[in-house]
């Protein structure tokens, strides 16, 4: 592994790598060297790991300014196999999401069996009593969003559905984030499912969900995760006027989220 690791940090200290990553990152760039020297230092799999592979996955990340510190949960570098891939954290989705400046609100969270009520695709309304304490069983995750224009989505996975989706799809489901920090990926899910298909995609978005999905299984057929009742176009649901952004979060309520009177729910941008 010693050895590995040596080929990897000389292969990152060559003129030709360091300059693709100066190029794009400019007097960041060192730092971000030292970042995935430090990642695949830490992952035995990783230390293993095709230096060129390793270095793609990176690239991709910087692409998009998004740390790969896995604790940061914006972007991870994921071991698949001999080679390294690209992941997107929920935390990186997050904030790609506010960068185009279409997004008003946006949240994720667990909703517990001890919390969970009731949820109804049709209307879009999930029954929450946050009076309960967390229990250890999940009942599922939700996600929400406003545009800024006044449309706003929610929805709701089981934890089943979750489970089911990451173990179809991601090809680093047993030894990635899926496997160490499954609640992170499971709001990235739902967060993902919501922005491709309701939200305005800005390059920077349409080229994560690009990057993101090329770590899914290709021999696997796509699952539709649009809600049954979905009207025929985007058009329809958002309209074309875009009205003037305020800086008040609405309450969790007006997103299809009902919960107990006086409690609170800290649904908002800043929270992340």
């Amino acid at each position: 592994m010693t050895n590995q690791v040596m080929t990897t940090k000389s292969y990152f200290n060559t003129p030709a790598v360091q300059n693709k990553f100066n190029e794009v990152l400019g007097e960041r760039s060192k730092q971000f060297v030292t970042s995935i020297l430090s990642v695949t230092s830490d992952n035995k799999l990783l230390a293993k790991a095709n230096p060129e592979s390793v270095m793609k996955a990176a690239m991709k990340a910087a692409t998009l300014n998004l740390a790969i510190e896995p604790s940061l949960g914006f972007a991870y570098i994921v071991p698949y196999g001999n080679n390294a891939q690209f992941q997107l954290g929920y935390k990186g989705l997050i904030q790609l999401a506010i960068r185009s400046g279409q997004i008003k609100n946006i949240n994720s969270g667990i909703i517990y069996a001890s919390q969970f009520i009731s949820y109804d695709p049709l209307f879009e309304s999930l029954k929450v009593d946050f009076s309960q304490e967390p229990s250890e069983e999940i009942a599922g995750y939700f996600a929400t969003i406003e545009l800024i224009n006044g449309f706003k989505k929610l929805i709701f996975w089981g934890y089943d559905k979750v489970y089911s989706h990451g173990k179809r799809f991601s090809k680093s489901f047993n030894n990635g984030p899926w496997k160490t920090d499954f609640d992170a990926m499971a709001q990235k899910t739902l967060l993902k499912a919501l922005i491709s298909v309701y939200a305005p995609l800005s390059q920077e978005m349409e080229k994560a969900v690009i990057f993101d999905a090329e770590t899914e299984d290709k021999m696997s057929q796509p699952v539709d995760v649009t809600p049954d009742t979905s009207p025929d176009t985007l058009s329809d649901l958002i309209g074309t006027n875009t009205p003037e952004v305020t800086e008040s979060s609405e309450p969790i309520e007006d997103l299809g989220v009902m919960v107990q009177p006086g409690q609170q729910t800290g649904l908002g941008i800043e929270d992340f």
